[in-house]
């Protein structure tokens, strides 16, 4: 099986200390596979995480065992962004007959724009529609943004946690390779 790593920018290596809990930075769903990978320069007992917008991960989350590698789905959702309305809020409105398959407690991710300064990181969900989403994104400062190739993202972040001391979670968004 082979694996292709598909995410925009590296999610820096997470080394937590142990019994304190870490966060990644928030990862645009491009596919939803996430290969979560743990290893350890000492005796390893593995990991614990957590998914989410803003996950919260314990000893009773998912376990990863030691040197293990977890291919973890989560929920893909995109849309292509046809209009922009700024503010103190952001108002991102989809294409006719488009939907929206996002939901009030997603987070999302607008990359893709031209104009400096739309493209967003991890930002809530303030209201929603058939047709459009508003984030909270003060958007105000921009004057005639150019949303053209802009898309907009669920986006999650993982939490880690580890008992041991030089333990280390490695996080890529991948998709399987039928065939090459």
């Amino acid at each position: 099986m082979a694996l292709k790593i598909i995410q925009d920018a590296q999610i820096p290596r997470l080394s937590p200390a142990v019994g304190v809990a870490i966060t990644s930075t928030a990862i645009a769903l491009r596919s939803g596979y996430l290969r979560i990978t743990i290893g350890s320069t000492g005796n390893n007992s593995g990991g614990y995480i957590a998914i989410g917008t803003s996950p919260s991960v314990s000893r009773n989350s998912f376990h990863v065992v030691p040197y293990g590698t977890d291919i973890i789905k989560e929920t893909m959702k995109r849309q292509v962004i046809a209009g922009v309305t700024t503010g103190t809020t952001t108002t991102l409105t989809f294409a006719n007959n488009s939907g929206n398959p996002f939901e009030s407690t997603d987070y999302v991710t607008i990359t893709g724009a031209p104009t400096a300064g739309i493209n967003t990181s991890h930002n809530s969900i303030v209201s929603l529609n058939d047709y459009s989403v508003t984030i909270n994104f003060n958007s105000s400062a921009i004057t005639s943004p150019d949303i053209t190739g802009a898309a907009l993202y669920k986006s999650i972040k993982v939490a880690c946690l580890t008992d041991d001391v030089n333990t280390f979670f490695n996080i890529s968004e991948v998709v399987t390779l039928v065939s090459e």
